[in-house]
């Protein structure tokens, strides 16, 4: 790697209708396998887009080009927590074999970034692409220490097995059920304030951790836009309680992190979607789960493991404040 004081300069530029193509075109040849999968995944510039555009919360997406040439792609959110600090989420895509691009797009980030006024205290969080070697000496060097990041968690081919998802039983006998809504149900006229209530589900439940909390029913609407893919929400009443998001994977299933709204917390609810998603892999294809839970999230994790899913790998998040 080429020192410090001579890491490539470039210019970054904003995600345009114009330009979503090449970023979903750059994220098929240079992301992990389950967002390169996304990417092809029909209306997936769509997504991007709708995701830079949306008022509360925006994710960012923005070229970083050196002499013309593309060398990096930049995601960053930035979100305040209810505490007051200022959360900004960097992500930066690049070809494996160009650390320089990572290095000196990293380094424009976070220099533009301290020029902003101060708004209270602010915490960078960047994680690696996941399946890469971590950059460790690069992000020591500027600051950032390890913390927890998220956990891959998978499930084998199976029916469901005895002692999983033990209190979805318990949600059945309070009067929880669960709806599926596919890509065939997404245009229904019900269906659209249905994705702005499990948007807010999703908000409420992440927005303390600064995990995208201006989701729209609009981008949930769209994620069923890939064939297989599926939403279970379960419901008590005309209230949806909890849900999880399925796509396609490579080798079967992947699930969203299961949300439940905290007055449904001890009711089953969350156990009650699980056991609705196992029950749906193995009728259709018998396929695998593979889900992502926040390693501090002990919860989700739990849910999980009830679940009958196992950790596979996960990666950390590096940290650093302002300053």
């Amino acid at each position: 790697m080429t020192p410090m004081a001579v890491y490539p300069r470039g210019d970054f530029t904003p995600l345009t209708a114009g330009t979503a193509a090449a970023l979903v075109a750059f994220l098929a040849d240079h992301a992990d396998p389950d967002t390169r999968r996304m990417a092809c995944a029909p209306g997936y510039a769509d997504r991007l887009l709708a995701r830079n555009g949306r008022a509360d919360d925006p994710i960012h997406d923005e070229f970083w080009r050196v002499d013309g040439r593309l060398r990096a792609v930049l995601t960053s959110a930035r979100t305040r927590l209810p505490d007051g600090r200022h959360l900004v989420n960097l992500l930066i895509w690049c070809p494996a074999d160009d650390p320089d691009a990572l290095a000196g797009c990293l380094d424009q980030a976070l220099a533009r970034d301290a020029l902003r006024p101060a708004e209270g205290p602010c915490e960078y969080r960047y994680t690696p692409i996941p399946g890469r070697a971590e950059p460790v000496s690069l992000l020591r060097a500027r600051g950032f220490d390890r913390r927890p990041g998220r956990r891959r968690y998978r499930r084998p081919p199976a029916p469901l097995q005895p002692g999983e998802v033990p209190h979805a039983d318990r949600a059945v006998a309070r009067g929880y059920t669960t709806r599926l809504i596919t890509a065939a149900d997404a245009g229904a006229p019900a269906s659209g304030p249905l994705f702005e209530q499990v948007a807010e589900i999703h908000n409420r439940c992440f927005s303390v951790r600064g995990n995208g909390a201006g989701l729209t029913g609009e981008v949930i609407r769209a994620a069923l836009d890939a064939p297989a893919s599926g939403l279970i929400i379960a419901t008590r009443g005309p209230e949806p309680a909890a849900y999880i998001l399925f796509t396609p994977a490579d080798d079967g299933l992947l699930g969203s992190e299961c949300a439940c709204l905290r007055r449904h917390w001890g009711s089953g609810a969350a156990d009650l979607v699980c056991r609705e998603m196992i029950t749906h892999a193995w009728a259709h294809g018998r396929q695998a789960i593979t889900a992502w839970a926040d390693a501090s999230n002990a919860a989700s994790c739990h849910m999980l493991e009830r679940a009958g899913l196992q950790v596979v790998d996960s990666f950390d998040h590096w940290v650093r404040g302002r300053g």
